[in-house]
């Protein structure tokens, strides 16, 4: 459909139940001179140029171009319709009234392009041009660059969608400003999927979850709108509302494919090319003409499927790849399933093959579970089941469950693997059967005595699981220049799980150094970026604040993976992100980082430290019945595992006994920590004694453990300040300024500043009176606040903190900015120490008496 020129006032645009997304209107006003939404069929690109028009956004009145064009309109004609658009914007613009002629009657017999060309040349003042389904036209690329190239430079933009990748970066003579709306960007938010189940009035919401709506249609906007239209009008159905949602984009799927005769002369090899992922060209030409290939065929093939908006070319790989959105696939396979069974499986075997040949053990693993060939499953097991394990440990869990309890069964190794994941995955309080585990195994096979490893620390058995240690700590490193990806994984991996399994006893420096390793050798791998979320952890609980916060900078360098790889990923990082920022009172970021981990999972193995940093953070709130609460309520659902040798049981003992401490009760605490001789309880026992009044007992623990090597840099500082507290009331001044400036040292050079605020405010004052200078970031009780002059904030910080006024959260906020979640938090970080405030309600109200709001 061509734009007419008369305003957004007179069009009579027809919005979807999509939702305005504010989001991605607001870059379509942006400055840039170039945006780009790309995405498949139904991802909502025609929708979101359509609401913009129907707004007051700048720049509508000056726009022109394309919406919805007929697909046939293709090259030339695709050229025409635009030129027509802007030749009426023109004409009107001259106070010609209604316009009048044509483009040709100006520009005689050139094509429409440089009919469109030459008027651009000449146009005066600002323009918009919609380019929508810009893959209609002729060598789009080449074609765009040159309209921008003769296009004057003041106030020209254009904004297109199109269904086929682009890479304008590339593109020579494209703007460096251009933005590029991806289809990762285009799918739905969970608010916005929830806008839409509410706008439509699904009366069986309490019944489907929203996780559902999003699993089933992967968020795109058009088949949301299908599934729950599906919902809606079939809410009194008994049926599995997955199953109705799934009908309807199986018949929407159908309308694409006997939509155009191009498909349908391209059906079987579309349902071939279907069994594949990823879906690269190689692969491609495999499953449409088996072990020959037919490069020529699989090529036209996935540059129609794409240019029909069934496929999406993914960025970055070193051979072309593409992928067919979930919901899509699955609609495919499931029509495929049913009209011809024997060429998917035909396909299936084909592939399989070539994975194998081209070292991808894995996808051909996957593909043999689709075919339920479970014969090929067990084979590929048996001959790659170490590199399947080490590789692809995130996604093993869920592939072991697609295969049938009696196939894996009927091979010892291979039972036990699947027993240990239901033993991996089970809640804590109800725990699954552990594997049957030989209390004195001949194990020749390091990935054998890996798996016993993990299956002994999933028990709770952690001095037993350490046990392997010294066996695995010997596996050879592959030489990272000339080993392949694959030979380094398998070392990497374990020396990831080996550095967990010391760090859930207390050995920090030890995984410290492990995790270096598989940080290094694991380089291109999921291994990389999950050892140095570990390395942020182990550096936080040794107290090493900087270098937590660099692996923490290190870690979210790397990409998201998919949801429930993310899920046990994230973790690490995150707890030890949390304690860091903690430690150097940053509080704020710390309450948000725990907020967005949530409540320890049934499976996860860090359940004890995330409760660590609760606690702590309930201490330095002022909230300690809270925090004592919630630790003890989730400390339940764990039960056994804060024996055997775990750390994180003398750290839960300490964290209680200061939130004990907190509240009054010292007794509970004495009680809490009694015969505890554990250099990670010394902190709290001292706190205690000091509590009590007992200034001899608490110097007493102080000297038994402030040389300790197991004690951390934390407790370093805590033991120093306790020795310096203990000392002043003994009358101890020489021995008390020698404790507090081994605290002050120790804080300064590790970043280390919270311990400070573990004293009472009095006896700080009194310890400020002795002469070493207490960090600036601890406000001493009764000294007076300088006088502040308005801080200088960039033009960004004070538009987060402008959105800091209005109560949203961190991600809403870096939906309205159009940045990333973690950009968000670092401006906040820099709102927030140039204020010289830690919470959001604390840097609004600074802000107001600054007069910055």
């Amino acid at each position: 459909m061509p734009l007419g020129a008369t305003g957004p006032s007179s069009r009579t645009l027809t919005v979807t139940g999509i939702p305005p997304r504010v989001r991605l209107t607001a870059t379509l006003s942006g400055p840039a001179r170039l945006v780009v939404a790309h995405g498949p069929r139904m991802s909502g690109k025609t929708t979101l140029l359509r609401q913009w028009l129907s707004g007051n956004s700048p720049g509508v009145e000056t726009s022109a171009g394309v919406i919805d064009p007929d697909p046939e309109l293709v090259g030339n004609g695709y050229w025409r319709e635009v030129a027509e658009s802007v030749w009426r914007l023109r004409t009107q613009g001259e106070g010609t009234g209604a316009a009048t002629g044509s483009p040709q009657d100006a520009y005689g017999p050139q094509d429409a392009y440089e009919q469109l060309a030459d008027m651009l040349r000449r146009w005066e003042g600002p323009l918009t041009l919609m380019l929508d389904d810009l893959h209609l036209a002729v060598d789009p690329e080449d074609r765009l660059r040159e309209l921008i190239r003769r296009a004057p430079t003041g106030g020209f933009r254009i904004v297109a969608t199109t269904r086929v990748a682009m890479d304008w970066s590339r593109t020579a003579g494209v703007p460096g400003g251009t933005i590029s709306v991806g289809p990762e960007d285009l799918m739905l938010t969970d608010g916005e999927l929830a806008e839409v189940v509410e706008r439509a009035g699904v009366s069986t919401l309490n019944q489907v979850p929203l996780s559902s709506i999003a699993a089933e249609t992967g968020r795109i906007a058009g088949l949301v709108e299908v599934g729950v239209e599906a919902l809606r009008s079939s809410s009194t159905s008994r049926g599995d509302p997955a199953d109705r949602i799934r009908g309807e984009i199986d018949h929407v799927v159908l309308r694409i494919l006997d939509g155009s005769p191009e498909l349908v002369g391209l059906r079987p090899d579309l349902y071939r090319s279907a069994v594949v992922s990823p879906l690269t060209s190689s692969a491609a030409a495999v499953a449409v003409g088996g072990s020959g290939g037919r490069e020529t065929t699989a090529h036209d093939l996935l540059a129609a499927a794409e240019r029909h908006g069934l496929l999406v070319r993914e960025p970055g790989e070193a051979e072309p790849t593409w992928r067919y959105p979930g919901p899509v696939r699955g609609s495919i396979l499931r029509i495929a399933r049913a009209e011809e069974p024997e060429l998917l499986l035909g396909a299936r075997l084909a592939v399989i093959d070539h994975w194998l040949r081209h070292g991808r053990p894995h996808a051909a693993f996957v593909l043999a579970i689709d075919a339920e060939r479970w014969d090929l499953v067990l084979e590929i097991l048996r001959a790659h089941w170490t590199t399947l394990y080490t590789s692809n440990f995130l996604q093993m869990d869920g592939d072991l469950r697609r295969i049938p309890a009696d196939v894996l069964e009927s091979e010892p190794l291979f039972g036990t693997l699947r027993r240990m994941h239901n033993q991996f995955s089970a809640p804590k309080d109800t725990p699954a059967p552990a594997p049957a585990i030989d209390a004195s195994p001949e194990v020749s096979d390091d990935a054998e005595r890996l798996m016993r490893m993990i299956s002994l620390r999933i028990e709770g058995r952690f001095a037993d699981a350490v046990s392997e240690h010294d066996a695995l700590n010997r596996v050879p490193v592959p030489d990272l220049d000339s080993s392949t990806q694959t030979e380094r994984d398998g070392p990497a991996f374990v020396f990831l799980h080996l550095g967990l399994s010391l760090l859930l006893v207390g050995r920090f420096d030890d995984a410290h150094q492990l995790f270096r390793r598989a940080h290094r050798i694991g380089a291109g791998s999921f291994i990389e970026r999950d050892a140095a979320g570990k390395l942020t952890l182990v550096n936080a609980l040794l107290g090493h604040v900087r270098e937590a916060e660099s692996w923490w900078d290190e870690e979210r360098r790397h990409p998201q993976l998919p949801p429930d790889s993310e899920f046990v990923v994230r973790p690490a990082g995150m707890i030890g992100a949390a304690l860091a920022r903690l430690d150097r009172l940053d509080i704020e970021p710390a309450i948000g980082l725990v907020t967005d981990l949530g409540a320890p999972a049934d499976q996860e193995e860090l359940w004890g430290l995330a409760l660590y940093v609760y606690g702590q953070i309930a201490l330095a709130t002022g909230t300690p019945a809270d925090g004592l609460r919630y630790v003890e309520h989730h400390m339940r659902r764990f039960p056994g595992l804060c024996d055997n040798g775990a750390v994180v049981g003398p750290l839960l003992d300490a964290v209680r006994a200061d939130l004990h401490l907190a509240m009054g009760h010292p007794g509970e605490a004495a009680e809490l920590l009694a015969g505890s001789t554990h250099p990670l309880t010394a902190p709290a026992r001292g706190r205690t004694r000091l509590h009590e009044g007992d200034h001899m007992g608490a110097l007493e623990v102080v000297r038994a453990h402030h040389g300790d090597l197991r004690c951390t840099a934390r407790d370093s500082v805590e033991l120093s300040l306790i020795g310096a507290a203990a000392s002043v009331a003994a009358s101890a001044r020489e021995e008390a300024v020698e404790y507090l400036d081994g605290a002050i040292t120790t804080s300064r050079l590790t970043g280390v500043i919270r311990p400070f605020t573990t004293l009472p405010r009095g006896t700080l004052a009194t310890l400020a009176t002795l002469g070493p200078e207490i960090p600036s970031a601890v406000r001493v009780a009764g000294s007076p606040a300088p006088a502040r002059e308005s801080p200088e904030l960039t033009e960004r910080e004070r538009a987060i903190l402008t959105s800091l006024e209005t109560g949203d959260s961190i991600t809403a906020i870096a939906r309205q900015h159009f940045v990333s979640v973690n950009t968000v938090k670092t401006q906040l970080r820099a709102v927030y120490r140039k204020l010289g405030v830690r919470s959001r309600g604390a840097a609004v109200d600074e802000a107001r008496r600054l007069g910055l709001l």
